[in-house]
């Protein structure tokens, strides 16, 4: 009889083992099993992909909205700078009216002896020139700042037209190159 017992708890034992490892196969997630069918597979990889596209369409909007304040922020600051640009060259066409003038601009090499002085008050009032016909587009108008644009101010660049060789051509105003005319920008000749 001792021996009929051991063969049911064994008996017993085989079964509760066999159940529960048919409990385990029940209780296991269908993602576990769907990995190992390939419809599941592509199913669960076509709805991965639909949320990763609604979520890059969403960001793509974000990303949109957020250009566009951008494009609107920076056209009101163009605007901005237009208007200030256009109220600076009023008042400075009012300071000349009121007759009152940028110093004299004297220009000078490396070893400081005066190389050329431009006159301001020459321009605007015995020329009657207006200070937008120069600046920004010849000469930028920036106090202690380079005023050149680009390059160098030097008669090589005013042969070519650029900076006062702009106007000094020849046919506006007496020309850079006219040898007759020196003095008159270059009231110190260099020793």
């Amino acid at each position: 009889m001792q021996k009929t017992n051991k063969n049911a708890i064994k008996f017993m034992g085989s079964l509760a083992a066999v159940f529960a490892i048919v409990m385990i196969m029940f209780a296991i997630p269908n993602r576990v099993w769907a990995e190992d069918n390939p419809e599941d597979r592509a199913a669960q990889a076509a709805i991965g992909a639909e949320k990763a596209r609604a979520e890059a369409e969403k960001a793509m909007a974000e990303a949109e909205a957020a250009m566009a304040e951008a494009d609107r922020a920076i056209a009101e600051a163009q605007r901005l700078k237009a208007k200030a640009t256009e109220e600076k060259a009023d008042a400075l066409e009012k300071m000349v009216a009121a007759g009152r003038y940028p110093e004299d601009i004297a220009m000078t090499e490396p070893d400081t002896s005066t190389v050329a002085v431009f006159s301001h008050k020459k321009h605007t009032e015995r020329e009657r020139l207006k200070c937008i016909e120069c600046h920004p587009n010849v000469f930028i108008m920036k106090v202690g700042k380079n005023v050149v644009k680009k390059g160098q101010l030097t008669m090589a660049e005013m042969k070519k037209g650029k900076y006062c060789g702009n106007c000094h051509n020849g046919h506006k105003a007496f020309s850079v190159t006219d040898i007759t005319s020196c003095k008159r920008c270059h009231p110190q000749q260099k020793k």
